[in-house]
């Protein structure tokens, strides 16, 4: 018996305490997003950092810092098209929402909270940094919103490139911007990229894969706890969602899960109390966002090219 199927059994076999099955999922789902992600995701952050910096230099940290917080994005979309299930591809889709109010409205009050510098003082100082990079987060978001709209209403049956060409071209144009974007910042401010980000470890490969496979694990139980909810809550959740539960479970629930890193990372490098740190923290909404539009546009790309997509 597979993991989904065995869930769902659980969950008709306590019929006569109905609240169970739904707190047994908050209960995993919670320790998964608010312990586990946040811990794996940050220890392959100082992994990536070390990495990226002996090979291409500190310059480039930033911009891998933070589209190495995306992978969960990407376990949790390969795995649902594994099982043949084209909604994954909502998750990066949905956290580019999640990103922007986590990175500049949580991590700071966080950081404020817990540590002794950083926080909303810092956003207030650094507010050219806030600017540029909320105003490309807010376009890449919009992008990613037109992607969703495309992608529910498709059938599942018929994912075709005349259905979702908007989508692909949404995605595809959001990471181009972004590139060019992104290349010409860090022309321009060389300093803020190079500076101290924080991240002191050397770069251990054999840490990063243990992160990578802690990620792994994460990514498939989540997808477990959403198919068996969406088997057994499926006349509820369609009133909602519509027939695309799948799809939406992940646009709204398991985007906020897999945005935690994201808020780890920002919280981390606010209190610092530096503009490379406020950079840092900031490039979680325009370098996460845009890393989503290039996983959503490879997951669109693979249920093509398999026909994954319901089948």
């Amino acid at each position: 018996m597979d993991t989904v199927a065995f869930l769902t059994n659980l969950a008709q076999s306590w019929q006569s305490t109905p609240w169970v099955f739904p707190s047994l999922c908050l209960a995993v789902g919670g320790l998964i997003g608010w312990f586990v992600l946040p811990w794996s995701s940050d220890g392959m952050a100082d992994e990536v950092a070390g990495l990226v910096g002996k090979r291409f230099g500190r310059r480039f940290r930033p911009l891998a810092v933070n589209a190495g917080t995306n992978f969960p994005e990407l376990l949790l979309m390969l795995y649902a098209l594994l099982l043949g299930k084209w909604g994954g591809i909502a998750n990066p889709l949905g956290s580019n929402f999640a990103n922007i109010y986590l990175v500049i409205i949580v991590a700071p009050l966080w950081a404020q909270l817990t540590g002794s510098g950083g926080g909303f003082k810092r956003i207030r100082t650094e507010f050219r940094l806030v600017r540029k990079h909320v105003l490309m987060a807010i376009g890449l978001w919009m992008l990613s919103r037109v992607a969703m709209t495309t992608l529910a209403e498709s059938d599942e049956q018929q994912f075709d490139f005349s259905v979702v060409w908007l989508a692909l071209l949404s995605c595809g144009g959001g990471v181009v911007a972004f590139l060019l974007w992104a290349r010409s910042d860090q022309k321009k401010n060389p300093e803020i990229y190079a500076g101290d980000d924080g991240f002191q470890s050397p770069g251990r490969l054999p840490r990063l894969v243990r992160m990578l496979m802690v990620l792994g694990i994460s990514s498939a139980a989540i997808n477990w706890l959403f198919l068996a909810c969406t088997e057994v809550y499926g006349d509820t959740f369609s009133r909602f969602f519509g027939e695309n539960i799948f799809a939406h479970l992940h646009y709204f629930v398991g985007a906020l899960v897999t945005s935690l890193p994201e808020l780890t990372v920002a919280t981390r490098a606010f209190r610092r109390d530096t503009t490379s740190g406020a950079n840092l923290a900031l490039a979680g909404t325009s370098v996460s966002n845009a890393t989503n539009l290039g996983i959503a546009m490879f997951g669109i790309l693979l249920a093509l090219l398999f026909q994954i997509s319901g089948e």
